[in-house]
């Protein structure tokens, strides 16, 4: 049974996504009647992806959490598999569809369809032979008619938090791409190391806004005051997690770390019982469903997804409505002016604005050259902290060795199984501690990187201004000769008014907590500006941590590190001083590969050439469409022109039709656009 307030609220989104999607197809239609070809082609693209867009739920947490009766309760049916025993083997998204089935997605690229019955033989580890048929499957999609999923959400099930290898895969390849990520914890046993690492170490510190953690289980404790007592000690644990990774990157003095104390206090902790919740579904009992606390949990995550989540998405179509249509509306005006010029008049217009448009060309390129050079200087400036890095690497892993060590029963030692113990307590500390030193080695770089793209966006989107600007003063040249046409004429039609009260302070914040962080302050730039910038933040996808490359040398050259290394059979303080110095001359060999490897460094320029390629692309992407639609314009106001007074009044007609299509396009979405700006502005 789906919470009412829930389902209303997706009810909702799901109406303003319609009717954004219907106004996109509107405006397109009059885009190509006016033969605005650029203009068309971006107002498609974005209903392609609102038609298409998912939002993506991840539930995570270690083995024996309760995280598949969880998925269940969402579900309201008992689909996937669950059990005592580690259980997921594999990844399993569920989405909608009326007609329950699954699709496994295989390792080898072939997809195998099988019943929902059958699931639990291909995507666990309860047998070997099951095991085995696991690691076949890349994927397993169920299909099912979830009413929780019917609003385009996926449930994405993980791996246990323990299987690190098939995590690492997965913090890397799907993390990134998640809206909200649900990490299921238990009272018996709250935040543990490996819950704790995988705050710290595989999310960014922006992310907390996306992450829910659920306490299930939480029936196994039987008063209520000690409920409280478990939930607030476990929001403890995890606030000081983060604060420690926060004074870690960027002290205790930074802005960074006020911010986050601020925000960490709103961490969302639920307590709850999944299995009651289930139960309570199966069965028709709202007592037991309210009982249970998934209720709560539901509304906050629908709620995230809509309002927070949701409201993001709209953004980005509904500014190109408003852009287009302003854009669409001169270009009208204009050419409906132009009609009352005749063929000469209009020759010296033509060839004026052919000359500014080849001009405004040159400084496109310009601006490319600019920005491929600050590519090139933000390279070798994030390059000279990673080389400093690795000293510091080298000596925070001499001194973890010396702290493990010291901590060493030299009695347990003498026996061939203290010895082997006490090799994988080294390797296993050097290895967490190269990944979490990495992690926030990466972190910091990515922070920065993102930084430096948010003021290099802000910077772009004023250029563009600019160019828009240039093109309007073409325009209204154009129209002024024929009658002294003044732009505030468009105020008529609902054009540059609706966003009037979002500044870039509103897109910014906004697209921050989507996780593309920008450190932009301050000053109200115009709405093309805003716009422009708002896009191509939009469109950039949120570059992963380097996991990959972390797990490759935190767990393979760090395995190294006590390669040669072996115990005698009656080991003292000497033996162990041996032991140690053997440890520190591998950890200096790896070092030095991993800076003749060069990882990182390929991570560091892979990163920023990608973001700055996707700046240059969205620039040029930008000014070619406002280049181009203004010489398509230019060609068919000189085709308006030779035709016969007949087709001149036609034209005129079509000219008002489409302004009044625009008015009245824009006044139907200003609810909507109230809306969106409200959550922005509160984010």
């Amino acid at each position: 049974m789906q919470n009412e307030n829930a389902a209303t609220d997706y009810s909702t989104y799901q109406s303003m996504v319609t009717q954004v999607s219907t106004s996109l197809t509107e405006l397109g239609k009059v885009c190509s009647r006016m033969n605005l070809e650029e203009s068309l082609r971006s107002v498609e693209n974005s209903r392609e992806k609102l038609a298409t867009h998912k939002f993506s739920v991840g539930v995570m947490g270690e083995f024996k959490r309760g995280k598949s009766t969880v998925i269940n309760s969402m579900l309201e049916k008992e689909i996937m598999p669950a059990d005592i025993l580690p259980c997921s083997a594999t990844m399993n998204r569920v989405t909608y569809d009326l007609t329950p089935h699954v699709e496994l997605k295989l390792q080898d690229g072939r997809v195998k369809s099988i019943g929902v019955d059958e699931l639990s033989s291909y995507v666990t580890k309860l047998t070997q032979e099951n095991e085995s048929r696991a690691a076949e499957v890349e994927e397993a999609v169920v299909y099912y008619p979830c009413r929780f999923c019917q609003n385009g959400v996926d449930i994405v099930d993980t791996p246990g938090l323990n299987d690190d290898e098939r995590m690492n895969r997965i913090s890397e390849e799907v993390i990134p791409k998640l809206d909200a990520v649900i990490m299921v914890l238990t009272p018996d046993n709250p935040f543990s190391m490996s819950e704790a690492e995988f705050v710290r170490n595989k999310l960014m510190s922006s992310d907390l806004s996306r992450l829910i953690f659920l306490v299930n289980k939480i029936d196994i404790v039987r008063r209520a005051a000690d409920r409280e007592r478990v939930v607030e000690g476990i929001r403890e644990k995890i606030q000081t997690s983060v604060m420690e990774k926060m004074e870690s990157i960027y002290g205790k003095d930074s802005r960074e770390y006020a911010e986050a104390k601020l925000k960490i206090g709103s961490i969302r902790v639920y307590p709850i019982s999944a299995l009651d919740a289930l139960d309570g579904k199966l069965e028709g009992d709202t007592k037991l469903i309210e009982q249970s606390g998934t209720q709560k949990f539901e509304e906050v995550l629908t709620h995230m997804l809509t309002e927070e989540r949701g409201a993001l998405e709209l953004g980005s179509p509904l500014s190109i409505i408003q852009r287009t249509s302003s854009e669409l509306a001169q270009a009208v005006v204009t050419r409906k002016s132009a009609l009352a010029l005749n063929a000469e008049e209009f020759g010296h217009c033509q060839q004026e604005a052919l000359e500014q448009i080849q001009e405004l060309r040159q400084r496109k390129k310009s601006e490319r050259k600019r920005l491929q050079n600050g590519a090139a200087d933000v390279r070798r400036q994030l390059e000279g902290e990673v080389l400093q890095f690795y000293p510091q690497l080298e000596k925070e892993l001499k001194e973890e060795v010396e702290r493990v060590a010291g901590s060493l029963d030299l009695k347990a030692l003498t026996t061939k199984e203290g010895q082997e113990a006490a090799g994988e307590q080294l390797q296993k500390a050097v290895s967490n501690k190269m990944e979490a030193s990495m992690a926030i080695l990466a972190e910091k770089l990515q922070m920065r990187m993102e930084t430096i793209i948010g003021q290099e966006a802000l910077r772009l989107g004023e250029f563009i201004n600019d160019v828009s600007r240039r093109i309007n003063d073409l325009q209204l040249n154009i129209s002024g000769k024929s009658r002294g046409f003044d732009k505030t004429e468009l105020l008529a039609y609902g054009i540059d008014t609706l966003f009037g009260g979002l500044g870039i302070g509103g897109i910014v914040s906004g697209y921050k907590n989507a996780g593309v962080k920008g450190a932009i302050s301050g000053g109200v730039v115009s709405w093309v500006a805003t716009y422009s910038m708002a896009v191509m933040l939009a469109s950039m996808s949120v570059a992963a941590l380097p996991l990959i490359v972390i797990s490759c040398i935190s767990g393979g050259l760090a395995g190294r590190t006590l390669t040669g290394v072996f115990f005698s059979k009656d080991i003292g303080k000497k033996e162990l001083e041996a032991m140690k110095s053997s440890m520190m001359e591998n950890i200096r060999n790896m070092i030095y590969e991993m800076r003749n490897g060069r990882e990182l460094e390929k991570w560091v320029y892979d990163l920023v050439d990608g973001r700055f390629k996707e700046l240059i692309s969205g620039m040029e992407e930008e000014c070619e469409r406002l280049l181009k639609d203004t010489e398509n314009t230019m060609d068919s106001i000189k085709k308006d022109i030779t035709e016969n007074e007949v087709r001149r009044k036609q034209m005129e007609k079509e000219c008002d039709e489409a302004l009044e299509m625009v008015k009245r396009l824009n006044q139907n979405l200003e609810p909507i656009v109230v809306k969106v700006r409200q959550v922005l502005e509160s984010a």
